[in-house]
């Protein structure tokens, strides 16, 4: 009887070992499929995309808005989920979710459009006391001489059931050429919140962009009175700045798109938290480097990144592109690449959603959990049955190949 239990137990195991195998080979070939992963060496670590998990958080479909888009999730220090994003008509939504992203609460307008001036790209951070803030943009809906661009931020005291003390950080000018984009925000062991943003507001004469910072030391009910220029190459466009505090390094980096050779490429800027931005990252500083190694065709659209870092270290970088697609950026999608613990050697190229090559992906975000999971999050209008522009999300895992 007990001989019996023992070769019972021996042929489950190779059973279950076997099923490993095959369910290890099938993974892989599905990684290996065509806008999913560039396996391009037999060693490091990948991101898997859990298809099951895709899903649409907005609009709700009682909601008729027919844009939803630039989604920016967190997740909160009593674990629950929140999102921020713009819709139509210039308002900005908050969702939230206690069940990690599988239902979502009614969304509420925590900025709306005011006077013709929409509100936009939000972004959105925990501080430290457990107070939310956001930040977005302002952009007139049409030209009006007195109505500008610009930078403001808003505070929640209750996890983001109401929303109170608005700032106007910045004000740019009343044309787009000339405007102010893409605030981002993070807070320093110290306390001290920095709020990045691109800035073209003070080049009125030419085409250049630069990334401009305010300060707070107050959890962001006061901000410095003028704007810091952080990073600036001369005749180009510094943009869309996401900022992080590396693990371990006392270190602040931020993504952007760099279009210094040409095409819009992610850059990684940096800075330790005793530099704390004492100079201007100029074209040529040491402090500023191109994140990706290598693209399958030179001069490739590679914009609007986003930059994240795993519990465990490893940095997480997304952004859109036209690679493997057409050439209009505007039919980008999605891509995502791994880095190290210092926010260098990104690479292992993922596509987390698969859209259609006549239609797009955008404004895309990433959001790590507590559980060393990662949420992807982007705009696209692949999944519609009307062509509206909706927010999906799916869920990813790093493994070791």
């Amino acid at each position: 009887m007990q001989l019996k239990n023992i070769n019972q137990y021996f042929i489950l195991s190779i059973l279950f070992i076997f099923s490993q195998l095959c369910f290890s080979k099938e993974l892989f070939k599905n990684i290996k499929g065509k806008n999913s992963f560039n396996l391009s060496d037999s060693s490091g670590k990948y991101l898997v995309w859990d298809s099951l998990t895709l899903h649409k958080i907005a609009p709700l479909q009682f909601n008729n808005t027919s844009y939803c888009g630039y989604p920016r999730m967190i997740q909160l220090q009593d674990k629950s989920l929140v999102c921020v994003y713009e819709i139509s008509g210039g308002s900005i939504n908050f969702i939230k979710s206690t069940d990690i992203g599988k239902t979502w609460s009614l969304p509420i307008i925590i900025a709306a459009n005011v006077n013709g001036i929409n509100r936009t790209v939000p972004e959105i951070l925990q501080l430290a006391d457990g107070s939310l803030l956001a930040s977005f943009n302002l952009r007139p809906a049409v030209f009006d001489s007195s109505k500008h661009f610009g930078i403001s931020t808003i505070k929640s005291y209750d996890c983001g059931l109401t929303w109170k003390d608005e700032r106007n950080l910045y004000k740019a000018s009343a044309t787009a050429a000339d405007g102010c984009w893409e605030p981002a925000q993070i807070q320093l062991p110290s306390g001290e919140i920095q709020l990045f943003f691109s800035n073209e507001g003070v080049y009125q004469n030419s085409n250049e962009q630069n990334i401009s910072m305010f300060r707070s030391f107050d959890n962001g009910l006061s901000w410095t009175d003028s704007p810091q220029i952080i990073s600036f190459r001369v005749g180009k466009r510094d943009g869309m700045p996401v900022p992080i505090i590396l693990k371990g390094k006392n270190e602040i980096i931020f993504s952007i798109e760099d279009n210094g050779t040409g095409q819009f490429n992610p850059a990684i800027i940096r800075n330790s938290l005793i530099q704390n931005w004492n100079t201007v990252i100029d074209g040529s500083s040491l402090n500023r480097a191109g994140a990706l190694s290598t693209l399958s065709v030179p001069n490739i659209y590679a914009g609007a990144p986003f930059l994240r870092q795993f519990k465990t270290g490893e940095t997480i970088l997304s952004y859109q592109s036209t690679e493997d697609r057409c050439s209009q950026w505007n039919l980008a999608c999605m891509n995502v690449v791994i880095g190290d613990d210092n926010g260098t050697n990104f690479t292992h190229r993922s596509v987390p959603f698969k859209v259609p090559l006549n239609k797009m992906g955008l404004w895309n975000s990433l959001c790590v959990l507590q559980n060393n999971t990662v949420v992807a999050l982007t705009s696209t209008n692949a999944y519609s049955k009307n062509n509206s522009v909706e927010i999906w999300i799916i869920t990813g895992h790093l493994i070791n190949r």
